[in-house]
């Protein structure tokens, strides 16, 4: 029942993607892959070990030669992967995110017609 609770919550419209992406807590990086993502958070596959509350640095190629870099911090963990919320970004990166969102919601929309 609260996952629902959660759902209904989320500001922005979370759009299913695969897209390799790369996670940081000091100099260490390692790869994941985002499942989905909204302009305020991802839903990421990693096969680390990560701790709520904990806050990560975050990059991954959206466009070629374009990638988004920006902090996260884990929200939740479960079997589907892990809720980051995205906790620091520049202007840059958020104008990055909203364009991907709009080019995925408009590939989606037209494969289905």
């Amino acid at each position: 029942m609260s996952a629902m609770k959660g759902r209904e919550l989320r500001a922005g419209a979370r759009l299913a993607v695969k897209e390799r992406a790369s996670l940081s807590f000091g100099d260490a990086w390692f790869p994941c892959m985002v499942q989905d993502m909204s302009d305020a958070g991802f839903l990421i596959l990693c096969g680390k070990e990560l701790a709520v509350g904990q806050v990560l640095e975050f990059k991954c190629e959206l466009f070629p030669d374009k990638t988004l870099t920006c902090k996260v911090e884990v929200r939740h963990v479960g079997s589907a992967g892990m809720g980051a919320k995205v906790v620091e970004i520049d202007g840059r990166g958020t104008r990055l995110i909203e364009l991907y969102l709009q080019e995925q919601y408009s590939l989606k929309l037209n494969s289905k017609l």
